[in-house]
């Protein structure tokens, strides 16, 4: 039985797997020349440190289970660290707090007043139970609760936002409920953080272009599915695309940007892997050379900052970008001379999940015909956790109703 698999990302790549463990005969059809989609490592250019960096700073949580078996899949099971959830958080004036998911340490968290600290713990008690309301953001939903302005912006934004790569105030309540109750109230290990330790584009398209061998064929757009010699499809590829090649209106779902800004400093300034800043622009920083075990050369430090759901900076100057971040660094961490910058933008990097939206789910009104992709209604955020779930479902989908081993 042969099937084809439109689109090479975590979604089409996970699906091809299933169905090649299956016993299909899979042809996998990428347009980009890597696979892996929207976790990438960018070409590399003359001058860059080693490693190669990334079009972002993509990093899991324990409670991603099916991406975990993905990286186990491929090879790579080994290639992330986990760890217990602490996130540093510095305000302002560099001082430092961390968000965990136990009492003790709500109770420390220093960047709130006391009462607003002692009201953490009932919030989250309330949200296991928490009902949104139409049309509401999970800033909405936390404001019903007792939470406060103070709250939101110091406490619940840094957590959100990089989860969900929109604002508290922007994001549907529905997607905030899901991700406190699934990463901070589930068991424990769901709030572990896993951080890749490699560039991503090796972890995740050229293991897993390793593990297909010959089916994979990149450089390849395919303008209608029509054309392709299989008698199944998952159409793993972004929703307007989606919609060309399966004769669908354009969903027309808005997108969040996420900028990445690649530093190297002549000398160390931050004393953690990651770090939350307040106040900032730079929402996210994170030491690139000690999470790849690369040593910056001559004694500096590679930092990766990350600006999440922010479509005000898509349009900054590069050079402008880089002096903007680099500045807020430095002011806040120490004096350091910029030696080499590098920026990344990713304007379609997920789905905007906004009150109200609808997302489509994998069945279309195509025979034997399915779609995958983060941005489909897989019950979770559009993060590498739904990405690979949507093109599970997609190839399960597919398998139930189209045998793929044919009997000789």
């Amino acid at each position: 039985m042969k099937m084809a698999v439109v689109g090479g990302g975590l979604a089409g790549l996970a699906a091809a797997l299933d169905l090649v463990d299956a016993g299909a005969d899979v042809t996998v059809h990428e347009s980009r020349p890597t696979l892996g989609g929207a976790v990438q490592t960018l070409p590399e250019r003359e001058g860059d440190p080693q490693p190669p960096p990334d079009n972002g700073q993509h990093i899991g949580l324990g409670c991603f289970t099916e991406y975990l078996r993905f990286l186990d899949r491929i090879g790579e099971g080994g290639s992330v660290l986990r760890k217990r959830l602490a996130l540093p958080v510095l305000d302002e004036q560099a001082r430092r707090s961390d968000i965990s998911p136990s009492l003790s340490a709500l109770l420390r968290y220093g960047h709130l007043p006391v009462r607003e600290r002692l009201r953490l713990p009932l919030t989250l008690m309330r949200l296991r139970s928490a009902r949104s309301q139409p049309e509401e953001t999970f800033g909405d939903l936390l404001r019903r609760l007792g939470e406060t302005d103070t709250s939101i912006t110091a406490f619940w934004d840094v957590f959100i936002r990089p989860a969900l790569n929109l604002r508290t105030d922007e994001v549907d309540s529905e997607a905030g409920l899901f991700t406190v109750r699934t990463a901070l109230l589930g068991p424990r290990a769901n709030s572990d953080l896993v951080l890749p330790l490699k560039p991503l584009g090796w972890m995740h398209g050229d293991a897993a272009g390793r593990m297909l061998g010959d089916r994979v064929r990149l450089d390849e757009r395919i303008e209608s599915l029509d054309d392709l010699d299989a008698d199944a499809v998952v159409v793993a590829v972004p929703p307007a695309e989606s919609a060309r090649l399966l004769g669908e209106p354009d969903p027309e779902l808005e997108s969040s940007p996420i900028v990445s800004v690649h530093l190297l400093f002549d000398r160390p300034i931050l004393n953690v892997p990651v770090a939350g800043l307040l106040g900032s622009d730079a929402h996210w920083v994170f030491d690139r050379g000690a999470l790849t075990g690369h040593a910056a050369p001559d004694g500096g430090q590679y930092l990766t900052v990350v600006a999440s759901g922010v479509p005000e900076l898509m349009d900054v100057r590069g050079r402008e970008l880089v002096d903007r971040m680099a500045a807020q660094l430095t002011e806040r961490l120490g004096a350091a001379e910029l030696v080499w910058s590098r920026v990344s933008r990713e304007p379609y990097a997920t789905i905007a999940l906004r009150p109200g939206m609808v997302r489509p789910g994998v069945e279309t009104r195509r025979p034997n015909v399915v779609r995958a992709g983060a941005w489909t209604d897989t019950g979770w955020p559009a993060t590498m956790e739904s990405a690979v779930r949507s093109g599970r479902a997609a190839a399960q989908h597919l398998l139930s109703k189209v045998p793929a081993k044919v009997s000789v």
